[in-house]
């Protein structure tokens, strides 16, 4: 009976045998080698140099491939494994755009540490912004994690790099002025029936949802009964790699199980949505000539409205943060305000929108005068 693990043997004739892997068939079996002896401890002694040669050996095999062979397969990988179509889509651009035309060409066995470090410093020096340097290097390390535990490299190039404490940008929100303006230009076309009818500025303005799930938005999610708006989908344009077709609009749950949630509405938006449904024809609430309406053309819509309106130039997302804005000023909690717009944690709100936040925080100073003694 063997030892187990160490592979040695008594056999019938008295003798010890021991047994080692020193080479791979055609295959992919392990070709196996053996030595004897008198004695368990002698055979024990004489293999385990032959076993560490053979580990040394096959780890140098693979340690000297191009990273490119072993990124690709990484990649690959995850697509079998049948990820979000959106996830394969950020890690595919992450992947092509930025790891392997930097680091594509070494040998395995010639990254290091201080190249992890330098990918690091190019990465924010060519002016990404933080979240997607973050993003890309964070890919970076569980594909360096991932060849360790699988054998393919001897050690964890990434550990104890520390990534810069992240800067967060300033989020731009319409003023009160400014939103009542837009809501005007909104039911003008509403009222003139253009396309759209204005309500996916409405819907953005009263609920917080992202351009994707407003797309995604259909009739059977509008509870009037209840007042409530079920996010449970929402509509992307993806890269549709290694297809003739380039892209495509698909139909996929939400970034995180967070951002599945009901959000109430108010009697304005309840009224309009209403209205807007009896003389509903398809199954979206923002209707398009193919059923549902894609991101970029409610996007060029909303430029169009800022122009008649005569309001900045914005991205849509900010009239989500005008949502959260204007449940700020009506001093809504934060976690109030973190599930309505689906964060997955009320310390990412307050990191958002901390200078948002500022007018309250001066005027609890103020009320704190008011307790003084004095």
């Amino acid at each position: 009976m063997a030892r187990r693990g160490e592979n040695i043997y008594l056999r019938k004739d008295g003798r010890w045998e021991g047994r080692y892997i020193k080479g791979r068939k055609p295959d992919g079996k392990p070709r196996f080698g053996s030595i004897y002896g008198h004695s368990y401890g002698d055979v024990k002694k004489r293999l385990m140099p032959l076993k560490a040669a053979y580990c040394d050996k096959g780890l140098e095999a693979r340690c000297t491939k191009p990273f490119r062979d072993y990124l690709l397969m990484n990649l690959a990988e995850k697509r079998a494994s049948r990820i979000k179509a959106s996830s394969y889509d950020s890690y595919f651009r992450i992947v092509h755009n930025h790891i392997l035309p930097a680091l594509g060409g070494y040998p395995m066995h010639r990254l290091t540490a201080q190249r992890a470090q330098q990918f690091l410093y190019d990465l924010y020096n060519s002016g990404l912004a933080d979240g997607t340097v973050r993003n890309i290097f964070r890919y970076f390390c569980n594909v360096i994690k991932s060849a360790v535990k699988s054998g393919a490299m001897s050690q964890d190039i990434c550990d104890g790099i520390a990534l810069p404490k992240s800067k967060q940008r300033a989020v731009r929100a319409l003023s009160l002025a400014e939103q009542q303006r837009l809501e005007r230009e909104a039911m003008r076309i509403w009222r003139e029936g253009g396309p759209g009818g204005g309500i996916e500025v409405m819907l953005a303005l009263y609920t917080g949802m992202r351009v994707g799930e407003i797309c995604a938005l259909r009739w059977e999610d509008v509870d009037f009964d209840s007042g409530m708006i079920h996010v449970n989908h929402t509509l992307q344009r993806l890269n549709l790699h290694g297809n003739d077709v380039k892209t495509a609009v698909k139909m996929g749950t939400p970034k995180s199980d967070s951002s599945l949630r009901k959000i109430p509405m108010s009697a304005q938006l309840s009224r309009l949505l209403a209205h807007m449904q009896r003389a509903a024809q398809g199954e979206y609430v923002v209707a398009g000539r193919r059923g549902s309406t894609e991101p970029r053309v409610v996007q060029y819509r909303f430029e169009q409205m800022l122009k008649r309106a005569q309001l900045p130039r914005v991205g849509f997302h900010s009239l989500r943060h005008s949502f959260a804005t204007r449940c700020m000023e009506l001093n809504v909690d934060v976690a109030t305000i973190s599930k309505l717009l689906g964060h997955s944690s009320a310390k990412l709100t307050l990191d958002i929108y901390t200078d948002s936040l500022l007018e309250h925080r001066r005027a609890a100073i103020f009320k704190l005068d008011g307790l003084a003694a004095a």
